[in-house]
Formats: C-alpha cells, structure tokens, sequence
C-alpha cells in the first residue's frame, strides 16, 4: 500500500488510504488514513466521508469481489471489472486461456481425496495473498478456510507485469525473479519475501499473448502481475494472476522512473493530473527483501534510531529510500510477521542479490539485539 500510495502521489493525485498497519511511510504519503475492516465480505463502504475518487486497490482484495462489488455503489473503482476480477481468480478458466497459447496451470484438486501425502501436493487457502497459508500436504485435517489442493512445479518463480489498456495489446514492464523466504528461521516458507528485476527472458513474448487473451476473453484491464514458473524441460507454468499492482512493481519506478499507478489509472480510464515520473536510480537492476521477524519485538525509539543509521549509510550514493514499511514506534510486532522492506540498486541482478543478503544479515542482527534474542 505505501509503494502505491506514493505511486499515486507522482501520478498527482492526493491520496486517502485504508490498510491493516498504517505504517509510519504510509501515514507520510496520505492525507487521510483509515484501518481496513477485518472482515472485508461484511463489511459495507467503511469510506463514506472520503472525496469521491478512484478507489485504487493491492494487497488480495481481489479476494473479495463482493465487497468490491459494494464499494462500487459508492465509489468509481480504477480496477478491473468483477466479472474480470472473478475470472482470473478462477483456476479452470486460467488453465482454459493458458492452453490457447502452449502454457499450463498445476493440477489442482478441490478435496486432497486420493492425492499423496509424500510432499509432491501443496495445499493452498483459495482466497490467498503473499503466499500466506501454503503448506505441503501431508494429510490430517482440513484447513479451516476453503482450499485447493495442487501439484507442485518446479521450476524458478517469476513475476511478470504487464498493462493492459482499451483496444491495445499487453505491454510489458518488467520482469522479477522471486526471491526464496530465506530470511527468518521463523517465517512461512512461501511467503513473499521480495523480487529482483531482470532481464527480459525469451518466453516473456508468451506470457504477453496470455494477457491478451485474458483482455479479449473477459476484459481484463490495467496493471496486471502474472506469476509463474519457468524451467529449461516443460512450458511456463501459470500460478496465479493478479488483477492490481503488485509488490514487486516498485522496482520498475526504481530502474525506469515508471509510476504504476499512471499506468493503471491511465488503462482503466482516469487521466492522471501530471506526467512526470518518480525519481530513479541510475542502476539498470532493482531488488526489495522482506525482513521477516525471528521473535516477537516492540518497535522502540532506539531501534528506529539504529535503522535510520542504516538508512543513512546504505544511502550515500542513492537518492532513493532502501529501508520502508517502517512501523510505528510502539507496534508490537509477532514472531514470524513482516517487519520492514529492504532496498538494493546495483548493475546487475546477481549484485543486487549479493547486496539484499549483506543488508538482511546486518538487520537481522539488529532485530536481534533489541528483541533481546
């Protein structure tokens, strides 16, 4: 949310936003704040006093069309439709579109009846975001959300971003590799942890004819990140498809000046009021890593303090931010949770990487030092 919130900014819009955290760069970049209702499928418009402006979402709401459905009585939705949004959350009509043009979907199963238990299964909440949730099926009992069952691909992860306008084929901006849940002996090992830019590899060309077919078949529409598999032996293989900015997006205002959040308004239909781009680095490769906690800490002014000093000296050649999602002083923040986003900008994919894995290991030490671990 901070990342598009900014975005938004660039784009010159003002901006009210609406998460679970409220940390402290979110609450700097808008001008009204409000918590997200927990329970987002009863939840009537939580926004009626806001000014009457694209509702611009992240971060899973695709998960709840129905709400979506509601906030559209009220409010001009810069999304896709929920028709668009239902459709490519539904894994039988990915696998039908992925077929039309040579790609896959897993196998997937909505009882694990018959499946084995010897780790080759994943078992998925349906209504999933960042990875939460995913396990390896072993058997015992059932989840206590509604789940699929799918066979696990091997294969490299893969973050493809692309913008989809009116009459307009897809258009690629980037391409992330994902990084692996290395940081925390504590965190899920699916979570999301982080992406780095790189170069555009050949099949990319695939994965656009995918997204067109997604807009001409259910009218898919603005910036949309399609996750993925990729190997040397067998096609790409579809994971997912995410009808919204995604996590990993930033990195292309970092490397191109882009604003997605241009990108996306542009595509759906509302003109942004200015044109100029973020500030960004002169470095050609991009990464963020997600520090996950080890133990549960409370974030105090001290600690904050020794983050800004990392901050300031990570900084001296780079404009940009390398430390956000910063909480506020005083959050009580559980063992195995996000706590914070590291940045890195270097020439190429590998120094980037290099660079995120020093800086983690420094934070994680830190981290340790004030939760007394």
């Amino acid at each position: 949310m901070r990342f598009l919130a900014n975005s938004c900014r660039q784009a010159g819009w003002q901006v009210y936003a609406a998460d679970r955290f409220g940390d402290r760069d979110l609450l700097d970049a808008a001008a009204g704040f409000r918590p997200l209702p927990s329970d987002l499928d009863q939840a009537e418009d939580p926004f009626p006093e806001w000014p009457d402006a694209p509702f611009l979402f992240t971060g899973g709401l695709e998960n709840h069309p129905a709400f979506l459905e509601r906030l559209a009585a009220t409010h001009p939705i810069a999304a896709a439709s929920p028709s668009a949004v239902r459709a490519v959350r539904d894994l039988a009509a990915l696998a039908r579109v992925a077929a039309d043009v040579g790609l896959r979907v897993p196998q997937t199963h909505s009882t694990p009846a018959g499946l084995p238990l010897d780790g080759s299964y994943l078992v998925k909440p349906v209504a999933s975001v960042g990875g939460q949730g995913i396990a390896l099926w072993r058997g015992g009992p059932p989840p206590p959300r509604p789940s699929h069952w799918q066979r696990r691909c091997q294969g490299i992860s893969y973050g493809v971003s692309v913008v989809i306008r009116e009459r307009a084929s897809a258009e690629l901006l980037g391409v992330c590799e994902r990084l692996p849940c290395r940081n925390s002996t504590a965190a899920p090992g699916w979570a999301y942890a982080g992406s780095v830019t790189v170069p555009t590899p050949a099949w990319a060309d695939t994965v656009l004819a995918f997204a067109d077919q997604l807009a001409s078949q259910h009218g898919l529409r603005g910036v949309v990140g399609i996750d993925c598999l990729a190997n040397d032996s067998q096609p790409i293989t579809i994971l997912e498809v995410n009808p919204r900015p995604t996590a990993s997006m930033e990195l292309f205002e970092r490397t191109h000046g882009l604003s997605i959040a241009r990108c996306h308004l542009d595509a759906i239909g509302f003109a942004s009021p200015q044109t100029t781009g973020p500030q960004h680095s002169a470095a050609p490769a991009s990464g963020k890593a997600i520090l996950f906690t080890d133990a549960a800490m409370r974030i105090e002014p001290d600690f904050a303090d020794a983050l800004a000093q990392c901050a300031a000296e990570w900084s001296v050649d780079n404009a940009l931010p390398v430390l956000a999602d910063l909480p506020q002083h005083q959050t009580c923040v559980p063992a195995a949770s996000p706590l914070l986003t590291l940045f890195a900008d270097a020439e190429t994919s590998n120094d980037v990487n290099a660079c995120l894995l020093e800086r983690l290991s420094q934070l994680r030490t830190l981290c340790n030092r004030f939760s007394g671990s």
